[in-house]
């Protein structure tokens, strides 16, 4: 735990500083200007701050062991990776941990075991707190961009089976943060839970937005039985009545695997466009605009959004309309975990998020990354190095801290939020092939 202190103006210094009686304050005349100013004195209380962690895309192949730029995740990069993961657990103490999605490499013959070394070794961390997983657009046992479920009604987590400590949220028991009123549909793969932690709760709503992918060269199969269309509606409704549950102090935090609006790189929309949504009152929406609306409604109850699938370390600004006379109103922002596989030419890195413990905002997180040994082809054999990380109130010059991280991007200009996502990108890829935005204006979202 962690505490930031403000400062506090003392009201003592002056009474000690009175040249009279001062039993009769506040009626005495000399004092009468200094109580009335002591009134318009605020006292800042302490802002508490814990910890989490996200970790995304590691796409594990347990029959490779060196890992290169270009190239999936294998045995000794994890192996890396997880003495990091709980050296900064041991060191910081996080409440939990979310694992962001694709847990297997991109091979179908083995899909279905390096999916279960992938939970086998989350389940093997060394850290007892929480870890709560999603589906990612590789976590289908039938192939990339296939429906959680197959026609056997079988998943991934089918592999890792364990009644006494079950998936999507494993270490369910710790004493660090307990989740309680899980919510899981396991056909989909989507649901929300509420993470405790002496009285303060966080609802954490978990959606597989694999349902809503736009990828041209891998559609999207439904090995279920259900229509991509049918899928997004079934998982749109359920979003829908779980916010409407919510009172107007509920706090909730969004994980997804592909992220809304566009793609940095390529330019493309990450959700399909053709998707629609029907809401509770009857109306059609597209996908896109429909999921802002619902993020605008319950704005003050919603903390932030996670995702993973880029590789890289991005961020976007929702808004709830276009630029209209040089002013936008952001909603809600959404952040990127980087990946531990480099078949994206970024490094390997994760996160560790500062939250403030009783409204659950997000102020400020650490990226660790690791940095290629190898500079001769092939490039890269990865270690952490010491020191090697940065944190987002560094890079995106946040003068006063704590600062939601939500003010902190809302007052900065475009062409100041793109310098800072380049800088980052690639997680301070050491690479000749520097990962920047191909397509800039994909760091804001807007109703299309």
């Amino acid at each position: 735990m962690k505490t930031v202190f403000t400062y506090t103006v003392f009201l003592c210094f002056a009474l000690l500083s009175c040249k009279h009686n001062t039993s009769k304050c506040p009626k005495c005349p000399e004092c009468a200007n200094f109580h009335a100013a002591s009134h318009e004195i605020k006292v800042v209380t302490p802002t508490v701050t814990h910890t989490f962690l996200s970790l995304s895309d590691v796409h594990i192949n347990e029959d490779m062991i060196e890992t290169y730029y270009g190239n999936v995740t294998g045995t000794q990069l994890w192996s890396r990776t997880k003495a990091k993961i709980e050296a900064v657990v041991k060191e910081e103490e996080p409440k939990f941990m979310v694992y962001l999605g694709d847990l297997p490499a991109y091979i179908d013959a083995t899909r279905a075991q390096n999916s279960h070394v992938m939970l086998e070794n989350l389940r093997n961390l060394e850290i007892g707190i929480p870890i709560l997983y999603l589906p990612g657009n590789n976590d289908s046992l039938e192939g990339d961009y296939h429906s959680f479920t197959n026609d056997e009604k079988e998943t991934v987590l089918s592999e890792d089976t364990d009644v006494s400590n079950p998936w999507p949220i494993i270490n369910s028991n710790s004493t660090t943060i307990r989740p309680f009123n899980l919510d899981f549909n396991t056909e989909f793969g989507y649901y929300s839970v509420d993470l405790v932690d002496n009285g303060n709760v966080l609802k954490v709503i978990a959606l597989n937005t694999v349902i809503f992918s736009n990828n041209k060269t891998h559609p999207y199969v439904g090995d279920d039985g259900v229509s991509q269309q049918e899928a997004t509606q079934k998982q749109m409704t359920w979003f829908e009545t779980t916010l409407q549950k919510l009172k107007p102090t509920n706090r909730v935090m969004l994980m997804m695997h592909i992220p809304i609006g566009k793609d940095g790189y390529g330019g493309d929309y990450m959700w399909k466009q053709s998707l629609t949504f029907k809401d509770q009152a009857g109306v059609t929406h597209k996908l896109q605009n429909g999921f802002i609306d619902l993020l605008e409604k319950y704005q003050s109850n919603i903390t932030g959004v996670l995702n993973g699938h880029t590789h890289t370390d991005g961020l976007r600004r929702i808004y709830k309309s276009h630029q209209s006379d040089k002013k936008r109103d952001m909603i809600s922002f959404s952040i990127s975990t980087p990946g531990i596989a480099v078949n994206h030419d970024n490094n390997p890195a994760f996160k560790l998020f500062t939250y403030d413990s009783k409204t659950f905002d997000l102020l400020d997180f650490e990226t660790f990354f690791a940095s290629p040994t190898k500079m001769i082809s092939p490039k890269g054999d990865f270690k952490f190095m010491k020191d090697s990380s940065y944190t987002f109130s560094e890079v995106y010059q946040v003068k006063h801290m704590p600062t939601p991280i939500y003010k902190t991007l809302e007052n900065q200009s475009d062409t100041e939020i793109v310098s800072h996502v380049n800088e980052t990108l690639g997680a301070h890829s050491q690479y000749d092939k520097k990962v920047v935005l191909h397509h800039p204006e994909a760091v804001n979202v807007y109703k299309n």
